[in-house]
């Protein structure tokens, strides 16, 4: 630790670097997940209706609403994947992703306290909706702090 102070760097600086490159993981990996969705969502809808575990439980498919949360999902996605390659774009690209899916799992949140949800949404929405979302808030938080 005295080297590195002596060498003018700080102790824990190597640790933020690690830190960086997961959290850089993690959003690739989030970015593309949400692109693969969103892509899923508008070449077949009723498919992706079918398909997604717990969908079927949240009421009949509606094809244009199914499009328009498939737009925020591709586009929470892809604005990821360019914060990552051009970093100035990281921070907004951050916020806008973890605003979108922080509220999406709220809406699933009052759902689940208002008795809207079956028992299986119960089981999967924490993993499937709320994690990306906290995720997402740590991505953000890290990329303000300078740590991703």
């Amino acid at each position: 630790m005295t080297a590195d102070l002596h060498q003018g760097r700080h102790p824990h600086q190597g640790r933020h670097r690690h830190q960086g490159g997961l959290w850089r993981g993690a959003g690739l990996v989030l970015g593309l997940g949400f692109i693969a969705n969103g892509l899923f969502m508008f070449a077949d809808p009723y498919g992706w209706y079918l398909d997604v575990p717990g969908v079927v439980d949240t009421g009949p498919p509606n094809r244009h609403f199914i499009g328009d949360i498939g737009g925020a999902y591709l586009a929470t996605g892809a604005g990821l994947l360019a914060g990552l390659r051009f970093r100035a774009l990281l921070p907004g690209a951050a916020l806008v992703a973890a605003l979108f899916h922080g509220l999406h799992a709220v809406v699933h949140g009052l759902d689940a306290a208002a008795g809207r949800c079956s028992p299986r949404q119960l089981m999967l929405d924490p993993w499937a909706v709320g994690l990306p979302a906290l995720v997402l808030a740590g991505f953000a938080v890290a990329i303000l702090r300078g740590r991703a």
